[in-house]
């Protein structure tokens, strides 16, 4: 995978990928963000990314469901900032059985997102003037 990240304007952003732009930033450090700060990008990543695992066990199981929420809360840290912890809840109308609880939960670590972010990545980082 190759995304472009281009400065717009200030701190706001714009990345490309695939035909979709997605922009995050403000234009100076005392106007609104426009879109999700990237943070919050990388949480929104992680919640949709399990999201779709939950409804794809759902799916394959062959239960019926309705109002799936994600809702995700986060606990930072210094030195480096960072988040620490992500605390996440899912809730969902469903007739769930024990075993469901344990394979939905099951499948909702097999996020892409949250494997990468559990694995810690090695980020390499090449700087070239132009």
């Amino acid at each position: 995978m190759s995304m472009m990240i281009t400065q717009i304007e200030g701190w706001k952003l714009k990345a490309e990928y695939d035909g979709f732009t997605v922009i995050s930033g403000q234009a100076t450090r005392d106007s609104d963000y426009e879109g999700f700060s990237p943070g919050k990008l990388m949480v929104a990543g992680l919640g949709m990314c399990t999201g779709m695992h939950a409804v794809t066990y759902l799916t394959k199981h062959g239960i019926e469901y309705s109002d799936l929420e994600l809702e995700l809360t986060t606990e930072g840290a210094g030195n480096p900032a960072r988040y620490a912890v992500f605390n996440m809840g899912i809730s969902v109308k469903a007739d769930l059985n024990e075993e469901h609880y344990k394979g939905l939960a099951e499948e909702c670590n097999r996020c892409f997102v949250g494997n990468t972010m559990t694995h810690q990545p090695e980020i390499k980082i090449d700087i070239k003037t132009v």
